[in-house]
């Protein structure tokens, strides 16, 4: 059942939904080409005919049974709308009826227009565009599908009746189609080649709303694809074009290349981990609940690649990226001094800093995903290094009371950090030696 209210389909409902839009599909191809070439009809289309039709019966069963139990529910029933509801229920229930199996059945062959009872099955059409229209968000996938089906029913169709008013003596009914669906799509698109041409008043009459039809379906169907292109990667778009303009920018000021460097660095930090260059304004309108929410899934995103979190379950995850706090520093800006009391530990989501000891021997440079000051978060330590931003940094900051609850409920993290705090000291003292 298509519900024209929703902001979002769940996935069983866009397979039922999908699955219904093939059947109309098929039966829009089908029926008017049956009823154009008045074919015999064949064992698999009495086949398709019966699974369409309890696909139908099924939906329109579905349908009563969620109209039955909402009434139930509801306090006082609105009967404003039962009237147009009951009518859709009617013309389901006409359309899931099996018109080819009762044709062949009953022998009804000479009653070709009533097999043309199954385009009933087209309103689905008309109710999914109301229901993408009142969707929040539509997937690329499901927009070029329905693009694409509707525009090869709509050729098929014009074909048909081209083939009906233009009749050709041809025993190859496959021929004849393909004729007239050629002479279909050069007249919609506009190109009209002249090979094929209407010789009496009625073609006439018929070709001329197609032509005017074909510029306006033409110029719909472009739009429609360039649009859903466009669109795709119009983020990262815009991201580039500030790019141009921050060059642009460089150039007119003189800008020393070093600091060139660091601000191309920054921005192409943000086109590949982010949206956009300030994901939060996307979400800025939410509640604050919910932007917080939404801020753990994307601090997520950074975690996932560093390796101390890398066999942690999705809950950990999420319970880490929720105590995370975002702090930027500048260059030669101190992040961690030695003798101080350790209290956090540190990720590098952008940028290097420099670990340096008391003598001023600079004994590591860490980059964007590594960590550093994890040891505070296992005991009670000093700093035994000074940690200096080399460049611009945006660091996510670990608490250790913040630490000290997640590992209660995930120890697997604690065995996960006190592996890697072991692995580093180890690897000091032997450097030293």
């Amino acid at each position: 059942m298509i519900h024209l209210h929703k902001s979002k389909l769940t996935s069983n409902e866009l397979i039922w939904n999908g699955l219904i839009f093939v059947a109309v599909f098929l039966t829009a191809l089908e029926a008017p080409f049956s009823f154009t070439y008045r074919t015999n009809i064949q064992t698999w289309q009495l086949w398709s005919d019966s699974i369409i039709s309890l696909i139908f019966i099924t939906d329109v069963i579905y349908q009563i049974r969620e109209r039955y139990f909402k009434t139930q529910r509801a306090s006082k029933a609105v009967k404003s709308s039962g009237t147009v509801w009951w009518s859709m229920i009617a013309i389901d229930i006409m359309a899931s009826i099996p018109y080819d199996v009762l044709t062949y059945s009953f022998d009804l062959h000479g009653y070709q227009f009533f097999g043309l009872l199954r385009l009933l099955r087209l309103v689905r059409v008309a109710r999914l565009y109301a229901l993408m229209s009142n969707l929040a968000l539509v997937p690329k996938f499901l927009r070029v599908s329905i693009l694409s089906c509707v525009s090869i029913m709509v050729i098929h169709w014009i074909a048909c009746g081209w083939s009906m008013i233009h009749p050709e003596q041809l025993k190859d009914v496959t021929t004849h189609y393909i004729k007239s669906l050629y002479w279909a799509v050069t007249t919609l698109t506009t190109i009209g080649y002249g090979d094929i041409t209407p010789t009496t008043t009625l073609g006439r009459l018929y070709t001329m709303p197609i032509m005017i039809l074909g510029v306006g379906v033409y110029g719909f169907v472009i739009a429609n694809v360039t649009r859903l292109f466009t669109t795709a990667d119009r983020y990262k778009e815009k991201s580039k074009e500030r790019l141009g303009d921050v060059a642009t920018f460089m150039k007119y000021y003189n800008i020393p290349e070093r600091l060139q460097g660091q601000v191309f660095g920054y921005y192409n930090h943000l086109l590949n981990k982010r949206l956009t260059e300030n994901d939060t304004t996307i979400i800025a309108d939410l509640p604050l609940a919910l932007q917080h929410e939404l801020q753990t899934y994307m601090n997520m995103r950074l975690i996932r690649t560093v390796p101390v979190f890398k066999n942690c379950s999705h809950a950990c995850l999420k319970d880490v990226a929720s105590a995370l706090e975002q702090k930027s520093y500048s260059p030669g800006q101190n992040i961690i001094r030695i003798g101080e009391l350790g209290k956090e530990m540190f990720m590098i989501g952008h940028g290097t800093v420099d670990v340096i000891f008391n003598d001023g021997t600079v004994v590591a440079t860490l980059h964007e995903g590594q960590i550093f000051g994890e040891a505070a978060l296992l005991r009670e330590t000093t700093r035994n290094a000074d940690v200096r931003a080399q460049n611009y940094c945006d660091l996510y900051i670990l608490n250790k009371e913040d630490f000290t609850e997640i590992i209660k409920k995930h120890p697997d993290l604690l065995e996960n950090m006190e592996r890697v705090t072991t692995r580093r000291s180890s690897d000091r003292r032997s450097k030293a030696a």
